[in-house]
């Protein structure tokens, strides 16, 4: 349970996120947060005085490059010349070149060499305006190497601010039983709204929202699954509301009910508490969303449940505070709606991270990761964001679960609660999920509001 004091972040459990990793061994380091220096010049100034520093980097192998000083003075050789960066003179032509091409240009016909035996042995000049193949192909090699580092880099230090849990199998359902596919990742998003005297087993997940990478057909798909949505709880032996699972399994237990009763594989979770949806949305900058009159209102005059924010009616964007306040308006509608609401910012917030550049995504990642819990190692976060950069390309949907048609209102146990066809909730789930492209979704929604 990710614990939220001091912007969330307990160095100790960062400590141990590489042990939890399951795809790192633990001789290598694989995400070194070692800063990398570039400068091969003042490496080599300050060799001697920072020998152990050096061979930090050498045992790392991060600077193959770096040949050690002592060993070259111990062989009575000078030491390694330093590198000197290119400049623009290094390319001009010179002098007795430009002569010899303002004689071509002149006579239009190549120019007459007086000393047959000694222009053998000189190479031909390069034509004006073309620098060197060698130096070009150096060029974009480095610059590529430079960039990987720079990825590389970033990714390793956002992945060492990010809580780390252990993945527990399922022990309800087997995962032969579960629909799955290579070219889908299932990572279900747990909003809560966690208490620094809390922890998982103590929590009712607010928000559950699964998020499909489709990669077969190049989009992503949203799912919300409704909190009061009585079905089987595995944890408990006995039929609940779904967000109950959490509070009796963990956040393991909402992957256990939602798997038992949909017959579809989650792939890791995520946890996020509202203090981490605030820095992401203010990271990007804000979201775009079209407030109506009444949500405005909402939240303007009930300053006590929504943390004395203001909201005006129109399209505009929404900073953090405003945008999870509008996230947790309840009491003006359904939850069907409310869940419209998150799925509407979930959707605005993806839209801007696919339009930013790569610096405010990074910051955006780096500001977020210490509010952030998943059982997802960090192959596995790599693999996924990997696909999402493939679905980005494509389109964004959302429904929810119960679908429409499968659902009533019903009162059990003095409670209200919405009481579903789970059977046909699944076997639609998973047709959405793994079958239905961006064209099939687009066609039926079109078809459903022209009715």
């Amino acid at each position: 349970m990710p614990r939220f004091e001091n912007k969330g972040f307990d160095p100790e459990k960062r400590n141990r996120n590489n042990d939890l990793d399951r795809t790192v061994p633990e001789d290598e380091n694989y995400y070194g947060y070692s800063p990398v220096d570039l400068n091969f010049n003042n490496r080599q100034r300050k060799s001697d005085t920072r020998q152990s520093q050096r061979n930090v980097y050498d045992e790392n192998g991060i600077n193959p490059c770096d040949i050690p000083t002592q060993s070259v003075r111990s062989n009575n050789l000078e030491p390694p010349q330093r590198f000197r960066s290119e400049t623009p003179t290094d390319f001009e032509p010179s002098a007795n070149t430009r002569q010899h091409e303002r004689v071509r240009r002149s006579t239009d016909k190549p120019a007459k060499s007086h000393n047959s035996s000694s222009g053998k042995n000189k190479k031909a000049p390069n034509k004006k305006g073309k620098l060197p193949k060698m130096s070009v192909g150096k060029g974009i090699l480095a610059f590529v190497l430079v960039l990987v580092l720079i990825i590389v880099g970033s990714v390793g230090v956002v992945m060492g601010r990010i809580n780390y849990s252990d993945k527990i199998e399922n022990e309800y359902v087997s995962a032969d039983s579960l629909e799955s596919s290579s070219m889908v990742k299932n990572i279900l998003i747990l909003g809560v709204d966690a208490r620094s005297d809390e922890n998982a087993e103590e929590t009712r997940s607010d928000t559950m929202m699964l998020v499909s990478l489709d990669a077969k057909h190049r989009c992503i798909k949203m799912v919300s699954f409704l909190r009061d949505t009585w079905i089987y709880i595995p944890t408990l032996g006995y039929e609940q509301r779904l967000n109950a699972a959490c509070s009796s399994g963990g956040y393991q237990g909402v992957v256990d009910a939602i798997e038992y009763n949909f017959g579809i594989k989650i792939d890791g979770y995520a946890v996020a508490d509202f203090e981490m949806f605030k820095v992401l949305v203010d990271s990007l900058g804000g979201v775009e969303v079209d407030v109506t009159q009444e949500e405005a209102d909402e939240v303007t005059n009930h300053p006590n449940r929504y943390g004395n924010v203001t909201l005006e009616a129109g399209k505009y964007k929404l900073s953090g505070e405003q945008a999870l306040a509008y996230c947790r308006i309840r009491k003006i509608d359904t939850d069907f709606v409310r869940t419209q609401r998150q799925r509407t910012v979930m959707s605005a917030i993806l839209s801007s991270a696919k339009s930013s550049n790569p610096f405010k995504l990074y910051k955006m990642a780096f500001n977020s990761a210490p509010y952030i819990e998943t059982n997802l190692s960090k192959g596995e976060l790599m693999s996924v964001a990997a696909q999402a950069l493939i679905c980005l390309s494509g389109e964004m949907h959302q429904t929810k679960v119960p679908f429409e048609g499968t659902w009533d209102y019903a009162t059990i146990s003095g409670n209200s609660v919405i009481s579903i066809n789970t059977e046909e909730n699944k076997e639609m789930l998973k047709d959405y999920i793994y079958n239905k492209s961006s064209a099939d979704i687009i066609a039926e929604e079109a078809e459903s509001e022209s009715e």
